[in-house]
Parts: C-alpha cells; structure tokens; sequence
C-alpha cells in the first residue's frame, strides 16, 4: 500500500520557503518600482490585463463554458498580438539571440557551432542541444520571424496547460488544473516569452510531464516498463534541454516515498537504459567525436559555476573575465571553474552570502522580462515597462504567497493523498532549485518551471470537489 508522509511534515519546508521567498519579494518591491516607475497612463495596460485574465473565469463559473473558451482564446491571441507587435524584428542579447544563431546553423548543415563573443571562440556545445533542434524544424515549416516564433511558443503552452489539468485530473482536483492552466497561458512571465526563442517554456512543459509520469509510477498497481521507459526518456529530454534541471528526474522520486525500493529499483533498470539510448547516447557520441573526450552535458558548467560565484555575482549573466578570452572551449570552462572555486575556498563568508541572495533574488522577484523588454533597440516606452514590472511582481507575489496560503489550510482537513503528492512536487521543486542550481548560475528564468505547480498549490487550497477523498483513496490503494 502507498504511503505518503503526513501533511503537516510536508506543509513546513513549503510554507517557510514560499513564506521567505514572497517576504523578499514584497520588502524589494518599493526599490523595484522606483527602478521601474509606476506611471499613472500604465494603468490601463494592468487593467486590460486583468479583464482578459477574469472575463472567461467570471464566464465558467457562472455556467457559460462554452463562452469561456471563445473569450478566453480571444483573449490570449490579443495578449500574444500585442506582445509580438511590441518586439517585432527586435531581439535581446543572450539566449534568445544565439538559439536563432543555434537554429540557422542547424538548418545549414553547420551543427551547433557558434561564436561566443565573450569568449572569443567558436564554440560547440556551450548550448543544450534539443530546443535549437527543434527552432530548426520549426523553421523549415515556417521561419523564425516573430510571429513563426509567438506561434512555436503558443503550442508549447498550450500542451503545457493541458499537462497542467491533466495531473491536476489525476491528483483528484481537475477544477484547479482548469485555473492553473488559464493562469499560466496568461501569466506575465509566460507572456513576455511568448515571442522569444527562450527554452523555458518547453523546459517547464518536459519538468510537468516528467513530474506526471513519476505521479503515474506511483499509482500504478504494478510496475511497468512503459511507464518507467517514459521517464527515462523525459529525464534526458530534459537533461538536453536544461541541464541544470536534469536532478528533478531523481527529486521528483519523492513522490515514490512508501513505494518500496523494489519498485524504484525495477524503475532504474528500465529508465537508466531509456534514457542514455533514446536521448544521451547520440550526444555522448557527437561530442567524443569533436572534442576526442566525454562531454555529459554541455560545456557551460564551468563558466555558469563562475557566473555564480564571484564577488559581484547575482545569479544572472556576467561577462567573463578578460584574461579567459581566447581560450579553447573547454579550456575556458576548466579555468573559470577553477577561479570560482578558488573564491569560493578563500570567502566562505561571501560565498554564503551570494547563494543566499541570489535564492532569494531568483525566487522573490519577477523583473526579467522586463529587463528584455528594455533591453530591446529601440527601446520600449517606459510606460509599457513600468506596467509590466507591476502586473508582474503582484502576480508572482500573489502566487507565492498563494500557495503558502494553500499548503497551511491542507492541514485543516484530512489531507488527501493527491494534495499531499502535489506538496511533494512542489518541494521537490525548491529542493532542486536550492541544492542543484543555486550554486550555479542562477535567475528568475531558473525557477520558472515550478509555475505550474505553485498555481495549482494556489488553486488547490480551495474548496474541494465533491467525491475528490474517495477517489484519491482507491488510487493509494492500488499503488503496491
């Protein structure tokens, strides 16, 4: 029989964290908005926002569904429009530029090369491999122009949302999967990615499916190989996407607690092979091939571990020391490594400090897309970015202290196990960010695939549908 710890040993570690996370966030919020500035003509902006966000919500719940739908499709191809409208033929520097740099070459027959012009070199395999591939199929269908772009990501989020009321479905709450879905297609963060070529949205669309193939392990009366094999392959998926995320394949096994270790065992034995056949075995060969050694992942450990490490660091992205430039790739990954771990040997203290800040700078506070958004030639009004910054920072705020909210009242009732197995998640989620990506690189964009579960966490502190207990008890039942 499944067994799932009690509630109240899963509701601390998440309601301190969120806790601390939206304090932050709230005490940062005046500097932030007189960074941003708050102008009065943004307002209509934050209120269109809001109607388009409440119309088809105000209309499901009241019985018009069908209007809902209508309303609410509208509504996101007026806020993707208008979103592709405002950065049309502009991109920002970093990951949105060199994954279309990525994604020609890989269309060209030039594989992943590129030029790193911080780093003076050519490089080929600073970057995951598997959402490049994807721009390049993409754009022999249909381009890579701003709309091709909105469009790519519009289907990604839609699959995500239909991931979302999926698990949702399967956690005994399919109501708060249906709002956390809308939530997400028009949540600010997702909505100032719409028309980038930024891998986050399809990270958070492998980390939910991944998330509900373990939920699906779990409930399984007896193992089966498809279901580990799925995993398997989503965890390299993943891996080749964002490498930083790749220990949520094994994070997320907290779901598996009381499953029993023959279980979990039958489970690596059938995912582990998946995984490096399916997804990693064809990197592995492609990189022994260029560089004459193993390269696991990428070759950015080394710079993002500096990127994250130094005297100045934020956890957002920094030039790298001039004396590197030049440097082969690998070479310049290993001496950069060695810099930070250098610093870090000689200022524990500071060391310290900077992962605290930037846990909670990352986790606190939603100003990134706001930054692209600046960043962009030639320019956007400040009245837009002022807008955005505040829709922004009050959704994720209200979201974090959202779901801290709901995981409190969870314990007041009897806390069914599909409530619990979201809390898992949702911890799983915190863990990974705290004790695998902190010590890196580390920025807002990196805790962006745990949006999905803290609006469902948001969500599912609400009332309960009728029948939820019963039917999450005959899935705990059947999970050997």
């Amino acid at each position: 029989m499944l067994v799932l710890p009690r509630p109240w040993r899963l509701v601390g570690p998440v309601v301190v964290s969120l806790s601390i996370f939206a304090a932050y966030g709230a005490y940062s919020f005046p500097d932030l908005a007189a960074r941003w500035g708050l102008p009065v003509a943004g307002i209509p902006i934050v209120l269109v926002w809001g109607a388009v966000l409440g119309a088809p919500i105000w209309l499901y719940r009241h019985g018009h569904r069908r209007a809902a739908v209508v309303v609410g499709a509208i509504g996101m191809l007026v806020l993707r429009g208008a979103m592709a409208a405002l950065v049309a033929g502009r991109i920002p520097p970093g990951d949105a530029e060199m994954y279309l740099r990525l994604a020609d070459h890989v269309r060209q027959g030039r594989g992943l090369e590129v030029i790193e012009p911080y780093m003076g070199v050519e490089t080929r395999a600073l970057f995951p491999p598997f959402y490049p591939m994807l721009l390049a199929l993409w754009q022999m269908a249909f381009g890579l122009s701003t709309a091709a772009i909105t469009m790519l990501n519009a289907v990604i989020d839609a699959l995500t949302a239909g991931l979302i009321v999926m698990l949702a479905r399967t956690l005994g709450h399919v109501r708060a999967g249906r709002g956390a879905a809308w939530l997400y297609l028009a949540w600010p963060s997702v909505l100032l990615s719409a028309p980038l070529a930024q891998k986050e949205g399809l990270c958070a669309l492998l980390v939910l499916l991944l998330a509900s193939l373990w939920v699906r392990f779990v409930r399984a009366g007896t193992p089966r190989a498809r279901d580990a094999a799925a995993i398997g392959v989503t965890a390299g998926l993943l891996a080749l996407t964002q490498p930083g995320a790749a220990p949520l394949a094994i994070v997320f096994a907290l779901v598996a607690i009381g499953t029993g270790y023959r279980r979990l065992f039958t489970l690596a034995l059938a995912a582990l092979p998946a995984a490096v056949i399916a997804t990693m075995l064809p990197w592995w060969i492609r990189n022994a091939v260029v560089f004459g050694r193993f390269v696991p992942l990428t070759s950015a450990g080394g710079y993002g571990l500096w990127i994250g490490n130094n005297p100045d660091a934020t956890g957002e992205w920094m030039a790298p020391p001039l004396h590197l430039y030049g440097l082969s790739e690998l070479a310049f990954g290993r001496a950069a490594a060695r810099i930070a771990i250098d610093w870090i040997v000689g200022n524990p203290g500071g060391f310290i400090r900077v992962t605290i800040e930037k846990a909670l700078r990352a986790w606190g506070v939603a100003e990134a897309g706001v930054s692209r958004l600046a960043w962009m030639k030639p320019g956007v009004p400040a009245v837009v970015t002022g807008a955005a910054f505040l829709t922004a920072q009050i959704a994720h705020l209200a979201m974090l202290s959202g779901g801290a909210a709901a995981a409190v009242v969870t314990t007041r009732m009897r806390c069914e196990p599909g409530t619990r197995t979201l809390l898992l998640l949702v911890l799983a989620c915190i863990i990974q960010t705290l004790c695998f990506g902190d010590f890196f690189q580390f920025g807002e964009r990196h805790r962006d695939f745990a949006t999905p579960f803290l609006l469902l966490l948001a969500l599912f502190g609400m009332r309960r549908e009728p029948g939820y207990s019963s039917a999450e008890s005959g899935s705990s039942s059947r999970g050997g």
